[in-house]
């Protein structure tokens, strides 16, 4: 590598240091709120996190999907008296809760750190074994997204873990790539582009996927009972719809950044066919194209539920082309262009009203990818295959944690 080379290298390491800096504000703003006594704000997502493993792990799963019984309990956990939570909903369904219970055991903050630094471990795992270089990893890891998936206490590494995993390992590992599909099911939105392009690419995989996201959610029948998926399915189903269509409450709808609340101002109906349109667009470009960067924006594009925490995949995107910039050049543009996607998610909690502007964000970067983007063989076939209705109200809730006030007491 020449000296024009390390010194340009140098030059992003420095930037990516400085794009962090907005999510160290937040990080310390959260610790603030600890240390005087909003435990459960400071918490975020991850409260959900916790207090559904809490819940499900101590007989209680039917107050998970009831809103108004889960949004009593947190208040009476954390905040008793004049001081309440911001809205809080459980909006997973049932296989999801499979993997929160298996950290309900822990203090709210232990289980939500430990989930956290499982996710990004598995994240590192997933990139070493596609053969990624470790500045990048390193980059993707330590993105300014990444700090604050961290710092909302949500699932965006776990999931980018799993989708990444079930593109970039396609080729070599088919079977472990469906299954990691498979897994993603836990959280669909987030990979509507994938059953086809599996479905083209690699049959086995496709159907290892089928298996693994069959067996995830008998798994979680067996754990939960039907009545668990019945809730869910009349109740958390149709609240999450709800916010999408009505935009309340704010604390879930603010925060969505895909194309379908970009267009929100023109209305439901006419937001949604642009949603559906580009979602499809994205489904069939995906199931044509065998390049990594573009299924991974696409991903993105498709969901029309998304947060700046769920652009992980993104992140990986921009590291991807840029590497490939380096050596090939830049493009007229694309240097600002990988800036913004990069440091954006970081900047949105700062700066909301520029939430709006990340579809078409995510438009260029597709357009940069699919014109000079780097191709990665995605084809495996180029490569030889290597019951909660019955208990809730009925037992008594143990006292959560280290938590400001008892277990709430039980109701008929």
């Amino acid at each position: 590598m020449d000296q024009k080379s390390q010194l340009r290298r140098l030059g992003l390491i420095l930037l990516a240091i400085l794009c962090v800096i907005p999510s160290l504000g937040e990080g310390y703003a959260i610790l603030w709120g600890q240390r005087h006594g909003f435990t459960g704000k400071a918490l975020r997502d991850g409260l959900d996190f916790w207090a559904g493993g809490f819940l499900a792990l101590n007989g209680h799963v039917a107050m998970v999907f009831d809103p108004v019984a889960y949004q009593t309990f947190l208040n009476g956990a954390f905040f008793p008296g004049a001081k309440t939570l911001t809205v809080h909903m459980w909006s997973y369904p049932p296989n999801y809760l499979l993997l929160a219970t298996a950290f309900g055991w822990l203090t709210p903050w232990h289980a939500v750190l430990a989930f956290d630094a499982l996710s990004l471990a598995l994240l590192v795992l997933i990139f070493r074994r596609a053969k990624l270089p470790r500045l990048l990893i390193l980059a993707v890891a330590a993105s300014p997204v990444s700090f604050e998936n961290f710092l909302e206490g949500q699932n965006g590494a776990l999931l980018t873990a799993l989708l990444t995993g079930a593109i970039l390992l396609l080729p070599r590992r088919p079977r472990l790539a469906g299954v990691l599909a498979g897994l993603a099911s836990m959280k669909p939105q987030l990979g509507l582009v994938l059953p086809l392009f599996l479905l083209r690419r690699s049959p086995l995989a496709f159907a290892w996927a089928a298996l693994a996201a069959i067996a995830l959610g008998a798994a979680s029948l067996w754990a939960f009972g039907p009545a668990a998926w019945a809730a869910f399915w009349t109740v958390t189903r149709p609240a999450m719809s709800n916010v999408l269509l009505t935009g309340q409450p704010p604390e879930f709808a603010g925060g969505l950044i895909s194309v379908f609340a970009a267009f929100r101002f023109l209305g439901v109906h006419p937001a949604l066919a642009i949603q559906a349109a580009v979602t499809l667009a994205a489904i069939f470009w995906a199931w044509r194209r065998a390049n990594p960067v573009e299924v991974l924006i696409l991903a993105a594009l498709a969901s029309p539920y998304l947060h700046d925490y769920d652009l992980l995949g993104v992140a990986l995107a921009v590291a991807l082309l840029i590497q490939d910039r380096l050596d090939r050049g830049f493009l007229p543009g694309e240097a600002i262009l990988f800036f913004l996607a990069w440091f954006g998610p970081g900047a949105l909690p700062w700066a909301p009203q520029f939430a709006h502007f990340t579809p078409l964000i995510l438009l260029l970067l597709l357009a940069s990818a699919a014109r000079r983007g780097p191709v990665m063989p995605c084809d495996s076939s180029q490569v030889p295959p290597a019951s909660p209705g019955s208990s809730a109200g009925r037992l008594p809730i143990p006292n959560p944690p280290n938590s400001t006030a008892p277990g709430l007491p039980a109701t008929e």
